[in-house]
């Protein structure tokens, strides 16, 4: 098996991370609108730290209990492909097999992870997020910190700014 790619071959994924609550997904479906708009095709990858993948007693769960490598769902309109893996798939891997769908991926969580990142709270009385590559903040209030701050109905003016940051980097 070949080894996915660094991630630097991925110039047009962005993280946003933030505590859960804090507005993360209705921040990224105005995000899709937004970029949708333009005529991007955005992907969306949501890391989670549970393994259920909402299928449970339906035969897509069987197969993959089953030892399936993957899985597919096909239905009109959709294609949905699970891949199984013993533990949490390589971020590169799984923008790899996003990158040739898309315009721009939009990463929900991998805080910690080396992607730049818009941390979102959930509150400005909360400390500032410390998440690596941090470029620019989301609060519900206004807030007073050393990167940009954008309030979450601001999906116009955070698409922009990700879209210059995106272009200065590639």
């Amino acid at each position: 098996m070949k080894s996915p790619p660094s991630l630097e071959a991925f110039p047009k994924a962005i993280s946003l991370a933030g505590p859960s609550g804090s507005g993360k997904t209705e921040l990224i479906c105005r995000l899709l609108s937004w970029f949708g708009s333009r005529g991007l095709k955005v992907a969306v990858l949501k890391h989670s730290h549970k393994s259920g993948l909402g299928d449970k007693g339906k035969d897509t769960e069987r197969f993959r209990r089953s030892g399936a490598a993957a899985v597919a769902l096909a239905a009109p309109g959709l294609l949905q492909i699970t891949r199984t893996f013993p533990e949490d798939p390589p971020l590169a891997a799984v923008l790899e097999a996003l990158a040739p769908h898309s315009d721009l991926i939009l990463v929900e969580g991998y805080k910690s992870g080396p992607l730049p990142k818009i941390a979102v709270m959930a509150s400005s009385r909360e400390p500032l997020p410390d998440y690596p590559r941090t470029i620019a903040l989301v609060c519900r209030e206004p807030l007073a910190a050393p990167l940009p701050v954008f309030f979450p109905h601001q999906a116009a003016e955070l698409g922009a700014f990700i879209l210059e940051f995106l272009a200065r980097k590639s």
